[in-house]
């Protein structure tokens, strides 16, 4: 029963993997990125209250403007309400033709009006940084696209600020003129650890690398704006028109803990890992136990019932392969070919059914000799015949044992080949996150990174050997207690 509820929690865990984490287990991402590299669980900060741990904000409730109560979540404001005012702007979403929506920011006078002069407007998010740790990096995105006929004078600027401290550009105007071009997005990324954005920070931080300027800025905590500033500046005396469009308006903080179980050196979630490598070993473990036995049991029983020379042959052949060094042929194979899952399964198809081949071989030997396979004979059953309804029904307890035993075979030798470097690319394993600790400097002391994948594999193992006690128990009449 511990067995068979360790194994349930594990198919549940493989197949609820997408909805448990809504991260991908292998893509590293950098623009933007999910969380910081090496962070710490969440919990962390429960047993160790004296830490000083940040966690993620994503101030922006609706970025991509899916819908029109993306931009009434935002705030808006101007300093000429009756000239400009902000919308939603449907089908006019970044990249051209493929974005849902944006926020339209509309400024329209007429030539009989007196021209405003400057006038000013802004769409941002307020958010409360709650921490007075500072955080260890943000990164930024905007798309902007202008409709100025009249080539009003305009200056864009992307601004993040403490409310009541300085104001500070991240991006500025001269990266988003007169939008003939379509929409335009800072380049590189908006990101306190880029250089370029370093210095539109400017240089009262320091000339140092070290003299990071996420430190100073967020220095306590408080509330912070990030948003878009738009000045135009209306003088001309005929109809003026013009409307600045934005989309993607998006700021992440990352804090030094996320997730479940933190984060690795590439800031992928360790839990999604988890999540994802628990499919990869139980598909791994079950196909590799259900080829190799139903290998195993063919050559076996064929070669015990028949005997003569198929027996020679069989066995010859399934000896040659039992003296051959399996771990460095593995190695050496899947380093020849291609190394995934497949490849992987069949690897350990041909060389781990010997074993039950010869258990399988040992019973047909002795079964064949029975007074009811002699019958069955007498009536004329054929080879095969009584192969499959006499000798296989009496060596299914064999079968349900090597099934259940065989399933750790798979998943551990997966499990060392990954954590020596040999594993598919574009899949995550056990094995594969034990090879992200032993490559990162720092991560055999990440204990929560390194044992919830040696726990996983040592636990599903225990189970299916549980199994394999328990139904030996069941079917062998040898071990029955006397009741």
């Amino acid at each position: 029963m511990l067995g068979l509820a360790i194994i349930l929690a594990f198919v549940v865990m493989a197949l609820t993997a997408n909805i448990l984490t809504p991260y991908s287990p292998t893509e590293i991402t950098y623009l933007p990125k999910t969380a910081y590299k090496l962070a710490k669980p969440t919990w962390y900060k429960y047993l160790f209250p004296s830490e000083n741990i940040t966690e993620n904000i994503d101030p922006i409730p609706a970025p991509y403007f899916e819908t029109p109560s993306a931009v009434e979540k935002l705030e808006f404001q101007t300093t000429s309400s009756n000239a400009v005012h902000a919308e939603f702007a449907l089908d006019k979403g970044f990249p051209e033709g493929s974005g849902p929506g944006s926020a339209a920011i509309k400024f329209k006078r007429e030539a009989a009006m007196t021209p405003y002069g400057e006038v000013n407007s802004s769409l941002s998010k307020t958010f409360n940084f709650p921490y007075s740790y500072p955080p260890m990096q943000f990164q930024g995105l905007v798309a902007v696209l202008v409709d100025n006929p009249q080539n009003t004078p305009i200056t864009i600027n992307i601004v993040l600020e403490k409310v009541g401290g300085e104001r500070r550009i991240v991006w500025a105007s001269e990266n988003f003129r007169n939008a003939s071009e379509g929409w335009m997005t800072p380049y590189p990324l908006i990101d306190s650890d880029n250089y370029n954005t370093r210095a539109w920070l400017g240089n009262t931080f320091g000339d140092a690398w070290e003299d990071a300027p996420i430190e100073q800025f967020f220095s306590d905590s408080g509330n912070y704006r990030y948003g878009v500033d738009i000045t135009l500046n209306d003088t001309r005396a005929e109809d003026t028109e013009v409307t600045v469009y934005v989309d993607d308006l998006f700021l992440r903080v990352f804090g030094n803990a996320f997730g479940l179980l933190g984060t690795d050196q590439f800031a992928r979630d360790i839990f999604t890992q988890l999540a994802y490598g628990t499919r990869i070993s139980l598909i791994i473990g079950f196909l590799t136990a259900a080829f190799t036995t139903i290998i195993g049991l063919a050559v076996g029983l064929t070669a015990g019932y028949i005997g003569g020379f198929a027996d020679q042959i069989l066995m010859r052949f399934t000896d040659t392969l039992l003296v051959i060094p399996e771990v460095p042929l593995l190695v050496v194979l899947m380093f020849v070919l291609t190394p995934n899952i497949w490849t992987l399964i069949l690897l350990m198809t041909l060389l781990g059914w010997t074993g039950f081949a010869r258990i399988s071989r040992s019973q047909a030997l002795s079964l064949k000799e029975r007074p009811f396979v002699e019958a069955a004979k007498a009536v004329g059953g054929g080879r095969f015949h009584i192969i499959l309804r006499h000798i296989l029904p009496n060596v299914m307890s064999l079968v349900y044992v090597a099934l259940a035993t065989a399933v750790p075979y798979g998943i551990i030798n997966e499990a060392w080949l990954a954590w020596l470097g040999i594993f598919d690319p574009n899949t995550m394993s056990w094995g594969r996150m034990l090879y992200g600790v032993e490559t990162e400097a720092m991560g055999i002391y990440m204990w929560w990174w390194v044992v919830p994948p040696g726990l996983c594999i040592a636990a599903i193992s225990l189970s299916f050997i549980l199994i394999g006690y328990a139904l030996d128990e069941i079917l062998n009449p040898k071990l029955r207690e006397r009741r």
